[in-house]
């Protein structure tokens, strides 16, 4: 072969294999589970590079329509990161708030610090009538991964965002008009009207992200990891009162809580709660298990959700969070 003939060969080979590669992405990106859009749901999160998290932009840049009115009028409003996010979503919570007369809107987000639960609440102005907190540990001050790009570079943050909202209704039709195609990568919705997560159903077809899917088969026990967090509590508690300030509720209106994980931090939810005067809220549930060391398994987030639950209910009845139908939203004040 003479030399043009081989660069000329090398050439093809190495553009089939960026076309292959290239391929490869969009095909991962498109077998995303698509089943959240039929439950008025959007694509929170994929696992594909091509696309990831959209949830922490699409809420910050009001890109759905729909957050900000369904944040401002919340009566019982949840700011965390993924751990009170994933429990509360899996564990039913969205249907009890709405079967009881609660409007409530969860505003977990995936790697979030109270730094950026600061900023969301200067964003959105809620006026809730509950907020709920996980201390486990959120009141870092700080912002997670996923939030820097949007105040480093705004501009490209809403555009790469809008992208992604684009690219969902490709998606969608893709998926109904090749349904075998997709459910096979790992991804989740949120729901367009409480915020909960909407995760598939236990499956066997997915095949990207396996061992981050709530219902994998692993199982790690909580509180079996030490707790060298305790030098840290002070600066927590700090945190904690900046955000709070920001919402005009009484502290007994303020709940505190902490999500079980192989690192449980019960105590870090007592000493930010009695520092703050808030009602805290910490289930005693035995048994419980994570699914990858941080995340409660579906059956875990269920009973201790109940449990959470049960105990929040006086709360709500007392700080007036039901609505103005249930004859509840005056009650406590």
């Amino acid at each position: 072969m003479t030399l043009p003939s081989y660069c000329a060969a090398s050439i093809l080979l190495f553009l089939g294999l960026m076309g292959a590669f290239k391929s490869i992405e969009i095909g991962t990106e498109l077998s995303c589970w698509a089943g959240g859009y039929s439950m008025d749901a959007w694509l929170a999160y994929c696992n594909s590079k091509r696309y990831g998290v959209y949830d922490v932009e699409a809420v910050w840049h009001r890109i759905e329509s729909e957050v900000a009115s369904r944040i401002e009028s919340a009566r019982v409003l949840t700011l965390s990161d993924s751990h009170l996010q994933s429990a509360l979503s899996l564990g039913g919570a969205g249907a009890w708030f709405a079967a009881h007369g609660y409007p409530a809107y969860f505003l977990g987000l995936p790697t979030a610090e109270s730094g950026f639960g600061e900023r969301l609440i200067d964003n959105f102005h809620p006026h809730p009538r509950v907020l709920i907190l996980d201390a486990s540990p959120y009141f870092t001050g700080d912002f997670g991964a996923f939030e820097r790009g949007i105040f480093e570079d705004p501009a490209a943050s809403r555009a790469a965002v809008a992208a992604l909202a684009a690219f969902q209704a490709r998606h969608h039709d893709f998926c109904e008009s090749f349904p075998w195609a997709c459910g096979h990568t790992f991804a989740y919705f949120r729901s367009r009207v409480d915020g909960h997560w909407i995760f598939p159903a236990p499956s066997n077809d997915i095949w990207i992200g396996a061992n981050d899917v709530p219902n994998d088969d692993r199982r790690f026990p909580v509180g079996k990891m030490r707790n060298e967090l305790s030098p840290l509590y002070p600066k927590y508690l700090e945190a904690a009162r900046r955000l709070v300030s920001k919402v005009n509720l009484p502290p007994r209106c303020i709940v505190i809580t902490n999500v079980p994980a192989e690192q449980d931090l019960p105590d870090l939810a007592e000493y930010v709660g009695q520092g703050l005067g808030a009602t805290v809220i910490v289930p005693r549930v035995q048994g419980l298990a994570t699914f990858d060391r941080a995340h409660l398994t579906p059956e875990s987030s269920t009973r201790w959700s109940q449990a959470f639950l049960a105990e929040l209910e006086p709360v709500l009845h007392e700080c007036g969070a039901g609505d103005d139908s249930t004859g509840r939203s005056n009650e406590g004040l």
